[in-house]
């Protein structure tokens, strides 16, 4: 009997220490996940949020200046439909040719202004990416996390509120970091 005990304890021994490797085999194994809403992220970030307050501050120069030149256009337009009837063949042609100056001018203006502010975003907003993938490299080496998803626009279709949702942390943490 004492013989049959040893080999159930030594069976049970051998079970144990095969479950516990097994558990630990397959701790190891996975791999921590979380994501980053990076919309929210960016709105919430008080450096990317500074970079959006230069950037409207800019854009509303831009913006007083496109509205003078159309006010300006709009202006000429109506001197000329005071003559253009009446006018001469030659003055109708300078008026059009003017007309159409103004207006392809006013359409450059405007591809000037987007290429200027899509230029200045991505010139003050490359310092901020800087901060934010040192953060979020820092961030997830402290939480264990071996993989971060970053999701904009609904590219991850399930998880905001779940634990893999870190975005409310990663913040917190992120704007205590740079403020």
């Amino acid at each position: 009997m004492t013989r049959f005990y040893g080999i159930i304890a030594m069976i049970a021994l051998v079970l144990s220490v095969g479950g516990v490797v097994f558990c630990l085999v397959v701790k190891s194994s996975t791999v921590r996940y979380g994501f980053v809403n990076t919309e929210k992220l960016l709105t919430s970030f008080v450096g990317a949020q500074r970079v959006e307050g230069e950037l409207r501050k800019e854009q509303d120069k831009w913006d007083s200046a496109r509205r003078t030149m159309a006010d300006s256009l709009s202006a000429f337009e109506s001197r000329m439909e005071l003559v253009y009837d009446s006018a001469s063949l030659e003055t109708k042609k300078r008026l059009k040719s003017e007309q159409v100056h103004r207006i392809e001018e006013l359409g450059r203006f405007t591809k000037a202004e987007e290429n200027g502010l899509i230029k200045m975003r991505s010139k003050l907003m490359e310092p901020v990416y800087k901060q934010i993938n040192s953060a979020l490299a820092e961030f997830s080496r402290e939480r264990g996390l071996d993989v971060v998803f970053a999701s904009s626009n609904g590219s991850i279709v399930y998880g905001e509120g779940s634990r893999a949702d870190i975005t409310d942390d990663f913040v917190s943490f992120l704007n205590k970091r740079y403020h």
